[in-house]
């Protein structure tokens, strides 16, 4: 395994720290350069974000595994600019999704400072953001034109982060970069309207909810694209809404071509007495030091199909050295490839010689590995200083669970293959059952209205999600890479599949 760099360090004003850290090179190469673009530099402490490289190309329907605190974030095969791009933008996707949780905001609007006094200017595309950004004379500052992360401290108070404009990186765009870290006390929202002539007019906190609301709906939808989140935190944004709207004044700031729009600003903008300057509280809460694990051994993230079902995508794994200690057959390791720079775990099939001719021309004598979801040995024969170690654990969200190996390894991967079989015997006669009671449907009639199946469309900015909508509940959702609608049952039985669109389809 070759060395990776250290992790990028990230402080939010909530009281988070991240530690994002890559575990493959290829990981690497996308952290080091999203610390360029967030303006992170290096760090030994904090909540790990572990960054792996999947062999897919579009991994983004699998969710993100959280390990005792720490992330799990698998990226898309970096193929050309554009992907590695992606690839950031997954791994700020990761960090934010956690602040929405935690009571803050991603919102469509730029950031801009003036005394110490952090403001938002929030609308849709177009409206004027980037515009306004760059009128803005000396000493006020423009911070970001595009996204701002908004959360909460511990005492409740509402900070400003800036957050990248990715859009600013596809087709030669100019790039950029942003001082994440550095966070600015919030103290006003301006939502922007076009308008012949500059016009201020405050809103009450039920009008700013909505409208904050909106803002953000828009950006959490993508983020929710790139980290899939459970339902139940879907009504976070809106006492995130309510709770930024009733502590920070919101106005209409209707825009001119040629007015001086930050002076009515600067009437309104509440600027903090030099006597009292404001600090930042933290609210430290639990943070994990990302070491190595005991006794020397790696942490790994493990992706791909190839070890299923002992091992699923994506896992966080313990690899504990050899040593002096012997290689078993039984064992799964963890080892470079021969044949490409990657990290590959896989099972130890045999040690030392077999019995019988060599057929393939290859020696005999060796370590053979296979994966436990193939049907072939690994063309590969290895000796003992070429694997790693041996993986001793595997954790997926809070349940940490061991990896036996040897002759017990052995047994539990002929029980789980057992079981395997039974499972699908055991269902083969419902499925058939159900996908011909399926195809006799749509039964929608039979549902009330409000609790029929219907289509959503979001627009991002780059992407379109398509999704089935059973009142509150997502029932179903296209899949970009398998190119399919994935509906969950029963609602299949009242959803005519044929009919539904792609998002390149017009609706």
């Amino acid at each position: 395994m070759s060395d990776t760099p250290p992790g990028l360090k990230l402080d939010l004003a909530d009281g988070q720290r991240w530690l994002v850290c890559p575990v493959d090179d290829r990981a690497a190469v996308i952290v080091a350069e999203l610390g360029k673009v967030m303006c992170l530099g290096p760090g030994d402490t904090g909540r790990a974000l572990y960054v792996a490289v999947s062999g897919e190309s579009n991994p983004s329907d699998r969710p993100d595994a959280e390990s005792g605190g720490a992330v799990v974030c698998c990226l898309p095969e970096p193929t050309n600019p554009d992907m590695q791009v992606i690839g950031m933008e997954r791994i700020a996707s990761a960090i934010a999704r956690e602040s929405l949780v935690r009571g803050g905001l991603l919102l469509h609007a730029a950031l801009a400072e003036y005394q110490g006094s952090g403001f938002v200017m929030a609308g849709p595309g177009g409206v004027g953001k980037s515009t306004a950004s760059r009128r803005l004379p000396s000493p006020w500052r423009s911070i970001c034109d595009d996204m701002t992360l908004v959360v909460r401290d511990g005492t409740g108070r509402f900070w400003a982060h800036p957050w990248p404009t990715w859009s600013r990186f596809f087709l030669n765009g100019p790039e950029g970069s942003w001082p994440v870290e550095q966070a600015v006390p919030l103290r006003a929202i301006f939502f922007l309207l076009q308008s012949p002539a500059d016009e201020l007019e405050p809103l009450n906190s039920t009008q700013a909810a909505a409208l904050l609301l909106e803002s953000a709906l828009n950006l959490t939808q993508a983020v929710a694209s790139h980290v899939p989140t459970p339902n139940s935190r879907i009504p976070v944004g809106v006492s995130a809404s309510r709770a930024l709207a009733s502590a920070v004044p919101a106005y209409s700031l209707r825009l001119g071509l040629d007015g001086r729009f930050w002076e009515g600003i600067g009437r309104v903008l509440p600027v903090p007495p030099a006597e009292a300057p404001v600090e930042k509280t933290k609210d430290e809460g639990p943070m994990t030091v990302v070491t190595l694990a005991p006794r020397g051994a790696l942490r790994v993230v493990y992706t791909g199909t190839s070890m299923n079902p002992t091992l699923v995508e994506p896992e966080l794994l313990e690899v504990k050295p050899y040593g002096a200690k012997r290689v078993w057959p039984g064992d799964v390791v963890c080892l470079k490839s021969p044949e490409a720079d990657m990290t590959v775990v896989h099972r130890v099939v045999s040690v030392g010689p077999r019995s019988g001719r060599p057929t393939d021309g290859r020696p005999q004598e060796g370590i053979r590995t296979r994966g436990d979801n193939n049907l072939q040995d690994d063309p590969w024969v290895l000796q003992p200083e070429d694997i790693i170690g041996r993986v001793t654990s595997a954790q997926r969200g809070a349940r940490r669970r061991k990896v036996p190996g040897g002759r017990q390894g052995l047994v539990v991967l002929r029980r789980a293959r057992f079981g395997q079989m039974i499972w699908r015997c055991a269902g083969l006669v419902p499925h058939k059952l159900y996908s011909l009671v399926a195809g006799l449907g749509p039964f929608d009639r039979l549902l009330p209205r409000g609790l029929r199946p219907r289509l959503v469309r979001f627009d991002a900015r780059y992407r379109v999600f398509l999704k089935l909508l059973s009142g509150r509940l997502t029932v179903g959702q296209y899949d970009d890479r398998r190119e399919e609608w994935r509906i969950r049952r029963p609602f299949r039985l009242f959803v005519d599949e044929e009919s539904l669109p792609s998002p390149k389809a017009k609706i």
